[in-house]
């Protein structure tokens, strides 16, 4: 009887040694049909998921040969609950315990999010709601909030009450939205932290810009010295939406520094078509007849406020533009740049010969 006791009881431990074993090479062993060691697969844990729905997504994907090993591990080593939100790179070709190790001890990856210069906030706030699941409005009106709360050190009291009077005045065509935050994001690349919330995000974007307006005045050359915060801005969106090439913004922006010193109006097509949602459209002379805060051929000096969210560079043109530059007109000259007039006669002879370019380029 003694020697049966044993031997079941050797049974037994040797069963035990070789279910250790195999489990072992299970949790150190990649799973078969792997993908080869050396890369990176992308795992995304969804708001609310458990640790058990992603093992098993895992083995879907053939990542993992045996979920519930992996699930008892974990839970094992006491992180079965640490599982955060949000998307991380496990090696290609990994085994159990480093996929455990790949979800559980590393941080996620942070969303990226690029914002391109020039578009306005209402896209910019989009992009950025895509990226992070977020509802773009929450996002605007954490960054109006922002800029509105900053207006009387941002804006001189003569460009707040210009603004608030055309926010307030019923004025705008139909899908056009005034906003604070307009210019005021600053286009860049963001790294940022799964589930952060639209406050944080605006404060992100918006505090950049603010700290780039800060510096181009700083630096401002005497054209652009005595400039508030929002006609930096302003300008630079201008200058930002009109320079094709980066060795004109310079140029540009002095061109409408030598027309606001000799008191001529901008007459700039862009700041129209922002009014009228034409952005990038054909602007027809009718157009150009609409009175608006933004129409640059009716009314006086700057447009109330940014027509984009421009760039470092733009800013850095408005507050510095070419000093040796006499410029008062400016034209596209059908190879991305333009052509640059000291005089009107100059400046017609230069929109001839562009019209003629067009004509022929459409025959």
């Amino acid at each position: 009887m003694r020697r049966l006791v044993i031997a079941a009881a050797a049974a037994v431990l040797l069963a035990a040694v070789v279910l250790a074993g195999y489990a072992w090479r299970a949790w150190t062993s990649a799973p078969a049909g792997a993908a080869a060691a050396g890369g990176r697969i992308i795992v995304d844990v969804a708001p609310g998921a458990s640790l058990q729905q992603v093992a098993f997504d895992l083995h879907r994907r053939r990542l993992l040969a045996y979920p519930r090993l992996f699930l008892f591990a974990a839970r094992l080593s006491g992180k079965d609950r640490a599982l955060q939100v949000g998307r991380y790179a496990v090696p290609a070709g990994a085994t159990p315990r480093e996929l455990l190790a790949s979800l559980l001890d590393a941080r996620p990856l942070p969303v990226v999010v690029t914002l391109p210069e020039g578009l306005p906030a209402e896209v910019l706030a989009a992009l950025l709601a895509d990226s992070l699941s977020l509802s773009p409005t929450l996002i605007l009106a954490a960054a109006d909030s922002l800029v509105r709360g900053g207006a009387d050190t941002l804006m001189s009291a003569e460009e707040r009450s210009s603004f608030v009077a055309a926010l307030d005045g019923g004025l705008h065509p139909r899908g056009f939205t005034m906003r604070w935050c307009e210019g005021y994001f600053a286009p860049d690349t963001y790294h940022f932290a799964v589930q952060t919330d639209a406050a944080t995000v605006a404060g992100t974007v918006v505090g950049m810009q603010l700290s780039r307006v800060a510096r181009a005045r700083a630096a401002a050359l005497p054209p652009a010295v005595g400039y508030s915060a929002h006609a930096v801005l302003t300008l630079a969106s201008i200058v930002e939406t009109e320079a094709r090439l980066p060795q004109e913004r310079e140029r540009i922006a002095a061109v409408y520094h030598n027309r606001l010193q000799r008191r001529m109006r901008l007459e700039a097509d862009p700041t129209v078509a922002y009014w009228l949602n034409k952005r990038g459209e054909r602007l027809l002379y009718r157009d150009l007849e609409i009175d608006s805060p933004y129409n640059t051929y009716r009314r006086d000096g700057l447009p109330i406020g940014p027509i984009g969210n421009p760039g470092e560079a733009a800013l850095l043109a408005a507050a510095r533009p070419d000093t040796a530059a006499d410029d008062l007109y400016f034209v596209a000259d059908g190879a991305g740049g333009h052509v640059f007039s000291r005089t009107l006669a100059d400046h017609r002879r230069a929109v001839a010969r562009y019209r003629d370019l067009m004509r022929d380029r459409r025959r």
